[in-house]
């Protein structure tokens, strides 16, 4: 197998001798380049193509910032990140536009190397020709939000404060006002009214807040607007219906927090990639959606004659990128089409998918689009084909309970 190129930048080089040494284990499965400055990280990118940079912030000359801009610009197929120290918070945060992921020193072998397994790993799994091509047309793929990596900053701390996590919230006053808007909405079901980010962190913990700001985020970034037959209210209640789903299906199965708390995460962000395709793509996408309708066939399917590439393999490759949990990615890049031989029992996966297919089967936003069928081979070859009803009951009851609660809220 074809070694990866790793390419690491920090201007001291007692700290590139130590990544040395600590990555010396790596070196049957890496080629590692090291560079004391911006210009030479450039100079070895220009001679010899890399699959990673891991850059300092604080250097001298051209900064983290500038030489990230630059790679960014130039060599968009590299996936960057950022190893950077508490003390580098603001500078890191300047250039969440240019980076894919942040590690803060001191970082452990064993987190650095999986960081940069799962980018390369990632880089394997999306070696579809086609996907590549969409990706490199996108000219700037979203960052991450501020707020979530001030989050996830705040959260490695050995000691973290939910106080500080409430306040981080609270400093971007759309995304806090945003977020109770949504916790106090019957999309979650609370008989308490959420009064403070804090108050909805206890409550829904850390997982789902940082989940529900990468979706609020990527969903504010766009006006969808322009197109005919494209509501982003109506993409948005159809991701919040699907994560509820899937969340419901966990429950039912009686799954562990963290796989009902994946669940969730991943019917929420199951469709960014429309937003990606729509906004970099419009004339493209406009007829996406047009021959969607006027053929009856689903969008995912008209996505891939269109594009050669869907927008499950577009968002799972962004939040892949952005370093969510494997599970996660995988159940958003296959979530229309599970593969045929799938793993025995339940799965993240298997949860979003059955809860998209609900989500069509019991709402029905937009008559013109195509039903989107269980796929009940796959279902029956992991042996929950028997479970299906059960899931609908479920998912049915779930939507009258929220009805019901949209309908009290609406009267307070």
């Amino acid at each position: 197998m074809k070694k990866k190129r790793i390419l690491f930048v920090d201007d001291e080089q007692h700290v590139l001798d130590a990544l040395r040494r600590m990555l010396h284990g790596m070196r049957d499965q890496w080629e590692m380049s090291f560079a004391t400055s911006g210009k030479r990280a450039l100079d070895i990118l220009q001679t010899s193509p890399q699959d990673v940079i891991v850059a300092d912030m604080r250097m001298p000359g051209m900064d983290g910032v500038t030489l990230l801009d630059e790679v960014r610009s130039s060599h968009p197929a590299v996936i960057r990140l950022v190893l950077s120290g508490h003390s580098d918070t603001n500078t890191a945060l300047k250039s969440v536009r240019h980076a894919h992921q942040f590690l803060l020193k001191p970082c452990q072998p064993g987190e650095l190397r999986a960081a940069i397994e799962r980018a390369t790993t990632l880089q394997d799994i999306f070696s579809n020709e086609a996907v590549k091509t969409v990706v490199a047309r996108i000219e700037t793929l979203p960052s991450l939000p501020r707020t979530y990596l001030e989050l996830m900053q705040e959260l490695r701390r050995e000691e973290p404060s939910l106080r500080i996590v409430g306040d981080l919230i609270n400093q971007d006053m759309g995304m806090s006002a945003n977020i109770l808007k949504l916790v106090n909405s019957a999309f979650f079901g609370l008989r308490t009214h959420v009064s403070s980010p804090v108050h909805a962190v206890n409550l829904l913990g850390t997982e789902i807040i940082k989940a529900l700001i990468i979706s609020l985020h990527l969903f504010s970034r766009f006006n969808l607007d322009r197109f005919p037959g494209f509501s982003l209210e109506l993409l948005w209640k159809h991701s919040l219906t699907t994560g509820l789903f899937a969340k419901t299906i966990a429950q039912v199965e009686e799954r562990r927090p963290q796989e009902i708390d994946d669940c969730y995460i991943s019917g929420l962000l199951h469709d960014v990639g429309k937003l990606l395709l729509a906004a970099n793509f419009e004339q493209d996408y406009q007829q996406v959606l047009a021959r969607s309708r006027t053929e009856q066939r689903t969008v995912h399917d008209m996505e891939k004659e269109v594009f050669s590439a869907s927008h499950a393999e577009i968002g799972a490759y962004l939040l892949g990128l952005w370093g969510l949990p494997e599970n996660v990615v995988t159940a958003i890049f296959s979530h229309h089409t599970p593969p045929a031989a799938p793993l025995s029992g339940f799965s993240t996966l298997l949860a979003v998918h059955a809860a998209n297919s609900l989500e069509h089967e019991l709402v029905v936003l937009n008559a013109d689009y195509a039903p989107h069928p269980m796929d009940t081979t796959f279902l029956e070859d992991s042996g929950m084909g028997r479970r299906i009803e059960d899931w609908r009951q479920a998912c049915s009851r779930r939507l009258t309970e929220e009805f019901h609660l949209e309908r009290e809220n609406s009267l307070r």
